[in-house]
């Protein structure tokens, strides 16, 4: 038996108005730009997941929104306490999915970080739009592989 964990660090966003409190800022040009590019890549490698659950954040929202119907349609859940969310919280999540199944989590650093470097024991840099692919095989998780925009041509 084993599960997947797709893990996304939010799309670049917008610091321009400083009366926009963090949880309404939204996506920029960037971001726009990447969160497109990033489903793609996603889609193509076959990371599609059954479930998202997503911050509640603007940016996060838009994030998934942005992703392209064939994933931002997919079931998913916005989860206030993914906002900014602790690791223990994080942990809850990955710790929630069921056997023989993908889900992803749409969230913010350094939570992200954390959370990969928890469940692989590898120190990852998750930039904004990045997302990783783990596994969890005999209770032992494993990072497979992550996707960085500026990689992908």
């Amino acid at each position: 038996m084993n599960r997947r964990l797709v893990i996304m660090r939010h799309a670049h966003s917008s610091r321009d108005d400083p009366s926009v409190i963090d949880h309404d800022r939204p996506l920029d040009e960037r971001g726009l730009r990447d969160s497109p590019r990033v489903a793609k890549e996603i889609l193509r490698r076959g990371w599609k997941p059954d479930h998202i659950f997503v911050s509640s954040s603007l940016r996060t929202i838009q994030t998934l929104e942005n992703l392209g119907p064939e994933l931002s349609e997919t079931p998913n859940s916005v989860e206030g306490r993914l906002y900014h969310a602790s690791l223990e919280t994080l942990l809850s999540v990955a710790g929630s999915i069921p056997e023989n199944t993908t889900q992803m989590i749409i969230s913010h650093n350094p939570g992200c970080e954390m959370l990969l470097e928890k469940l692989s024991g590898e120190l990852e840099i998750m930039p904004t739009a990045s997302v990783a692919l783990m596994m969890e095989r005999n209770g032992r998780w494993q990072l497979l592989d992550l996707i960085r925009p500026k990689n992908l041509g």
